[in-house]
This record gives structure tokens, sequence and C-alpha cells, in this order.
């Protein structure tokens, strides 16, 4: 009996000691789990973020296109209902009306007209294609006379958990998405930005 009383003391002693490992286990673990969820989580809202933000950039280059305005506000405006639910407060936004002319038997691109939000600086008139950052004309567009509109967008990723875990791995930069899209111009007559003036002939 006494045997027997000592065995199932040990046993108890030993799932008493199992449990404590387990709690270590579980506690030792516990940290990377919630890292893959959190980072799996965060993960998908910036693919998805960037998916609107490609969206947004390509909508932005489409109104922009259709007819001339007096104010960009209603097209940033409107385009920034599909980047919701991220907050758009910090996108900045570039729209150029570009053109292409012959000049001594040799194609030239480069900016007519621009317009920008107040966090964006317009491009500077007559400032060529392939220089300041301006991509080279497009191939559809590449033929004397040929009228486009150029639009530039950036946006910082601002992370929904773990900034500060974020910041540990991206640097005190945050993600920046940015997109330049060339569109055509879908109107009868040039597309001038607000405040500007139609692209020289020469």
């Amino acid at each position: 009996m006494r045997l027997l009383g000592g065995v199932r003391r040990r046993a108890r002693a030993f799932a008493t000691r199992s449990h404590g490992i387990a709690s270590l286990e579980f506690a030792l673990i516990l940290p990377f789990l919630l890292i893959a969820y959190f980072g799996t989580v965060e993960t998908m809202r910036a693919i998805d973020n960037s998916r609107r933000f490609n969206q947004f950039a390509r909508t932005i280059a489409d109104l922009s296109g259709r007819t001339s305005v007096s104010s960009m506000d209603t097209i940033f405006n409107a385009s920034a209902a599909i980047l919701q639910p991220f907050d758009t407060r910090d996108v900045a936004i570039v729209v150029s009306a570009m053109g292409v002319e012959a000049i001594g038997g040799q194609l030239f691109g480069g900016v007519c007209s621009s317009v920008a939000t107040t966090n964006a600086t317009p491009r500077t008139r007559l400032d060529l294609t392939g220089t300041k950052g301006i991509p080279a004309v497009p191939l559809t567009f590449q033929s004397d006379g040929a009228r486009y509109i150029l639009a530039e967008v950036s946006m910082p990723y601002v992370p929904l958990v773990g900034s500060k875990i974020y910041r540990m791995i991206f640097g005190t930069t945050s993600l920046v998405f940015s997109q330049q899209v060339a569109w055509a111009e879908r109107t009868d007559t040039e597309i001038v930005m607000p405040g500007g003036a139609k692209c020289p002939i020469f």
C-alpha cells in the first residue's frame, strides 16, 4: 500500500510539473504567435491598400483626361472615395497635361500645364520627359501633336498595429506607395490644367 501511495504521489507531482512546463512553453511561444498573427493581418491590409492605391491613381488620370476644369478639387475628392477606409490626408497628387511635338524630325515630350495638391509641387512648364523624374513618352503617344495626361500619386502607408515594430523594420521612413500613370485625353479640345496654358506648337 505504501508503495502504491508513493507511486500516486509521484504521478501527481509529475502531472503538476507537466502543467508548469506546458505553461512555460506557451509563454515562450505566445509572442511569436502574436507577431505572426498581426504580421499577417498587416500584410493583407498593406496589399489591399496598394491595390486601392493603384486604382486611385488610374482614376485620377482617367477623370483628369475627360474635361478641363477650373479646379481639380472635385476630381481629387471624388477619387478619394476609392481609398476608403484608408486615410487620404497625406496623399500627394500631381497631374500634368503633356504634349509631344516633332522638332527637326525628332520627337520631344514635355509638360504643358500642371497642378498639384497642397502637399505636392506641380511640374514646371516645358520640362522635358526623361528628365527630373518625368517618365519617357509612352509608345502609344509617340506621334507629333499627341496629348496625354500624366498623373503622379504618392501615399505613405500607415500601419494599423505594431507601428513600433514597423519602424524597427523600415526605419523612420515609412513605406510609401507611388505611381505614375499616363492616360489619353478623351476630349476634342486640348486639356489644360487650372491656371495653365495650352501646349506650344513648333
